[in-house]
């Protein structure tokens, strides 16, 4: 019961997250308004001796650009709304990542703390089983010998 209560506390947040927001139209449309006051006083703005042209067409470039990307943002919601700070709830919960004895950089390939174990436990396996390989042997030689003393006895 808790779980799925957490569950629909995250779909809805999650859908909150994917929902556009119209601020960035309102946004979208004072930049766009402030472009067009721009060009319609273009006289006043860059003056009689007409030297700030260049800073003109930067003014209404900048305005131009920033009210389609403020449009961009309401029809990506997932881009507006990382903006906004909902990123939360698009970042996927990272699993815990296993504790790694070295660590290096560059383009060195690490063994992490779960492979060595692994490898230190067949370490112990193969040490394990070479013992006992060696007790059989010594075990089938001490028959062995014992068989040939008979027979020379014999």
């Amino acid at each position: 019961m808790i779980k799925d209560h957490l569950n629909k506390k995250e779909e809805d947040l999650a859908a909150e997250a994917l929902r556009p927001r119209p601020v960035f139209l309102w946004i979208a449309s004072v930049t766009a308004t402030l472009a067009v006051m721009a060009y319609l006083f273009e006289d006043v703005v860059i003056g009689a001796s007409g030297g700030g042209a260049m800073g003109y067409a930067l003014l209404l470039t900048i305005l131009v650009v920033l009210s389609i990307f403020f449009v961009f943002c309401y029809r990506m919601p997932s881009l507006g709304n990382r903006l906004l700070g909902y990123s939360v709830a698009f970042d996927k919960p990272t699993e815990r990542k296993e504790k790694s004895s070295l660590q290096y950089t560059g383009s060195f390939q690490v063994e992490t703390g779960l492979s060595e174990k692994r490898v230190a436990s067949r370490r112990k396996q193969a040490r394990h089983s070479r013992r006992k390989l060696a007790e059989v042997t010594r075990q089938m030689q001490a028959v062995e010998s014992a068989t040939s003393d008979q027979k020379k006895a014999d």
